[in-house]
Parts: structure tokens; C-alpha cells; sequence
């Protein structure tokens, strides 16, 4: 069922997805109409609009200046046209620290599992689903 071309297209998604994480409108196009997206502290938005709005909103706080970097463990397709993304998520606080000492603005974790379920739409691979899972120490 899979092909190299379509591995190396998801690829491109996960990384584009990861290059785009700042900037709005890039990123919002890489989602489904319907996307679910979770993120690492469990908040859940579902559909492209309310990943915007969500977006927007951390992108006007100090969460800006958290960073994420990807990398993808493994690739399963489902279909020729669905396949199931595993990756590793690194996190990478730049807020100030004032803002990072506050109990309430503590992150879950450094770390987690983003497992992403990317759907191809009119040739193009799109992602449908994220659900990150926060790794404990």
C-alpha cells in the first residue's frame, strides 16, 4: 500500500507542520476541514476555524515562544490514501522566565508522543487528526 513518493509527502506534512507552528495561516492550510486536533496539555479543537481561533489566541500570548521540534518514528498506512503518523515531539520553552515560574503556565511536559492521522485530499496529504501524548519523567 505505500509508496515512496507518499512517505516522503507525509514527511514534508510533519515537517511543514513543524516549520509553520508560528505562522497561521501556513499551518491552518495543512489541516483538514474537520480536523481534531489535542494538544499537549489535553486541550482538544475540533475543526480548521476553531484551530484558528485557537492558534491566533496562543500566538498573541506568551505560548508564541514555545517551540516544538518533530520527528517521525514511523508511518502505517491504512489506505493508500490514510496513514497513521508516530512521532517523537521535543518542547522547547523560550517564554520568560517570570512567566514560567508561575505554577499555573507550567508545561506537561518536554516531551511527547504526536501521533497524527494525515488523509490524502485531491492529491495532497493533509492531517486529519493530531493527538499528542505528554511523556512523564
Amino acid at each position: 500500500m505505500e509508496n515512496n513518493e507518499d512517505v516522503a509527502a507525509i514527511r514534508r506534512l510533519v515537517a511543514d507542520a513543524e516549520t509553520h507552528q508560528n505562522d497561521l495561516d501556513p499551518f491552518v492550510a495543512l489541516h483538514t476541514a474537520d480536523t481534531a486536533v489535542v494538544n499537549i496539555a489535553g486541550r482538544r479543537v475540533a475543526g480548521r476555524d476553531a484551530l484558528a481561533k485557537a492558534m491566533q489566541a496562543a500566538l498573541e500570548s506568551p505560548l508564541a515562544d514555545v517551540i516544538t521540534r518533530t520527528e517521525v518514528a514511523d508511518i502505517r498506512f491504512v489506505r493508500p490514501d490514510v496513514a497513521i503518523v508516530a512521532s517523537m515531539k521535543r518542547v522547547f520553552d523560550g517564554r520568560d522566565p517570570e512567566v514560567t515560574q508561575d505554577p499555573r503556565a507550567a508545561l506537561p511536559s518536554t516531551s511527547g508522543w504526536l501521533t497524527y492521522v494525515a488523509v490524502k485530499e485531491d492529491g495532497a496529504w493533509r492531517i486529519a487528526s493530531a493527538q499528542t501524548t505528554p511523556i512523564r519523567a
